[in-house]
Order: C-alpha cells, then structure tokens, then sequence
C-alpha cells in the first residue's frame, strides 16, 4: 500500500499554543529586558568584585521600580556563545548588548563597564560607564559615565550609580503602579502544545474514480476528503539555543462510494490512518521571517475497509469470475517512515528593516 500525498486545509491550530519566542495576540506582555554583567575593563583584581556588585544593584534597583521581564544570565550568555561571542570578558559593548537584544528579541538592553584610574590628585577613584539600548528602535535611550572614590564611601556611590540608572531608564520602562497585572501574560516556558484538525480536499495522485473490481488495487488515497485531526509536543532550546525536538501523534479517517462494474449499487470504502512520528529541527531567523527545518521519523498503520452489504450481488473480477466471498473486506499495513525532512515558515509583519546603526534617542 503506497501512503498518499495530499493538500490540507487546516481548520482548527494551537488550542494550547505556548512557544517561547511567541507571544499571544490579546494579550500584553511586561518588557522584555537583557541585563549585561558589568565588566571590569582593566581587569583590576582589587577590583574584580565591583562585577557582581554593580550588576547586582542595578537589577535591585530596576525591579523595584519598574514591571519588567528580565531575560536569565545563562540563557543571554549561552545565547552569546553560540552566536560566536565566545569570551564573557568581552561582553559589554553596545554593540554586543544590541546584537544580543536582536537575536534574543529583547525589548531594552542595559549594560555598562567600569576601570579604576587616578584621578588628578592621584586617587584612585572607579569610572563606570552606563548604557541603556531600545533594541527596537536601534536607539541608545541613555548613556552617561560616573565616578566613584574608591574608599569607604564606595557601595554608597554603586547605590547612587543604579539610582541614576532608574531614573534614566524612566522613558522606556513603566512603573510597577502603572502597569494592569491582571492582563499581563506571564513568561512562558521551553514547552509547547498544540492541536491541529484539517480537511484533505484534494488528494495527489488523483483518486480512483473507475468501477470497481476484485482485481482492482486500492490505496488509502483513493478516499478523499478525509478528516485530520493531530496532537503535538515540542521543547524548544533542547541543549543548545534553537535547537528544538517534538513529538506528534494522530489519526486521518474519512470514507467514499465507489461505483461496482456489475452492480448500480455502490460499496463503501473507508479509511483509518494513526501515525506518530517525532523530529529533531533547528530555528534559523533572518529579518523578520523564521524557518525551523526538521528531520525524524515516525511510524504509520494504515487501515482500508470495503462494505459490500449494500450491493446486489458480490463484486467480479474483470472476466466475470466471482472473486469476493464476504460482504466486507479489510486491508492493513504498518509503514515505517525512515526520514521526515519538513520545513517550518514564520514570519512577522509588517517588515522593518535592520538597522545597527545607535543614533541618540
């Protein structure tokens, strides 16, 4: 028995639909922000714990002014490295933090990096210096440098440099009294289900439209028009970025009348397909479209059933011989499906063009 090819029209998609690098349509979402570790540029190790310290107060300070959604450190740093920005201590560019933000679909990206120098009374002081990027718009919204005596009073300036930050990050991050909890759509995680029903109006190669008889082979694609109605269970980011693996079960059924050469009466053939099948696939974006190719295997088992009851008299072969002894006849096989090679397509609109460019906001 040959599998058939057909065209569907999907009907009914995604009764439960909760892809990570989507978001739904009715509802809002909080923004989206990528926090860069700030670096120590001179590598100072007296001042190597300043890292953690400034980063640290920054992310307090945001989030408790502002509702927002911060993407986690390993997954921007793993994200980083396979998207060949291999050496965490190079992390703190704009140029980085934009790219990042691109790639991670990220609504703000704040970063920054620091350098002990002395200043001309030959004290040591720290210089940090501070970006705030709107990936969207390809804007840096503020950019400023502080510096901090490097004595006693030193936390005290990180808690004034992440006051600063606050206050600069005023113009694209909204305060937590201002934003309605109740219609804000909380992150997803890796996992994905969906449901996904469709009618197959057309069938490739066409049908068997003949009269029928006993020597006649049929195939499950000579009953058109059969019903689809499939299940699906993807992880997205399966040990790399993108890279994601599913699951996919389901059944095809449907039936037809087919015309007997020796009798006006017809006989009823129908059709019932179960198949699973699972998939490696990896997610590659370019502009605003996305493409997940995939490959995999699955296995099908494949039902064809005649009812001959209806008819006058049993079906013949071509010269006239009785072929057929009972009134219903039953065909099944088990196909293995070595290889599956699809192709995933998304898009968004409209199209805006990819501008790396960083003009003052």
């Amino acid at each position: 028995m040959h599998r058939r090819l057909r065209v569907f029209i999907f009907l009914v998609f995604a009764v439960l639909y909760t892809a990570p690098w989507q978001q739904s349509l009715w509802a809002a979402s909080l923004k989206k922000v990528l926090i860069l570790d700030f670096k120590n540029l001179d590598k100072n190790p007296n001042y190597d714990y300043l890292e953690t310290s400034i980063t640290d107060a920054v992310r307090t300070n945001l989030q408790e002014k502002f509702a927002f959604n911060e993407m986690p450190q390993s997954k921007w740093q793993s994200l980083a490295k396979d998207n060949f920005f291999l050496w965490a201590e190079d992390n703190y560019s704009r140029s980085v933090g934009l790219n990042l933000g691109v790639r991670a679909k990220q609504d703000i990206v704040v970063g920054g990096y620091y350098q002990a120098v002395r200043n001309a009374y030959g004290r040591y002081i720290v210089r940090a210096h501070v970006f705030v990027l709107d990936v969207g718009k390809r804007k840096i919204v503020t950019e400023f440098s502080i510096d901090m005596p490097a004595d006693a009073t030193l936390f005290d300036s990180v808690e004034k440099l992440a006051t600063r930050v606050v206050k600069e990050a005023k113009a694209v991050l909204p305060n937590k009294g201002d934003v309605d909890f109740s219609n804000i759509e909380e992150d997803v995680g890796p996992h994905e289900i969906g449901i996904l029903g469709g009618i197959s109006p057309v069938s490739l190669p066409d049908a068997f439209t003949g009269d029928y008889a006993t020597t006649t082979k049929l195939n499950n694609k000579d009953v058109p028009q059969t019903i689809g109605v499939y299940g699906s269970y993807r992880y997205h980011d399966l040990f790399l970025n993108r890279l994601t693996f599913d699951i996919t079960g389901g059944a095809q059924f449907g039936s037809t009348n087919l015309q007997v050469a020796n009798d006006v009466k017809k006989a009823k053939l129908s059709v019932t397909d179960y198949s699973i099948a699972s998939h490696i696939g990896y997610r590659l974006e370019f502009w605003r479209f996305g493409f997940m190719p995939l490959v995999g295997g699955g296995f099908s088992l494949a039902s064809l059933t005649l009812d001959y009851s209806a008819l006058s008299s049993l079906p013949v072969d071509t010269a006239g011989r009785a072929g057929i002894t009972s009134p219903h006849s039953t065909h099944r096989q088990a196909v293995w499906r070595s290889i599956d090679l699809l192709t995933l397509f998304q898009s968004q609109f409209p199209p805006k063009k990819t501008n790396f460019s960083l003009p003052r906001a």
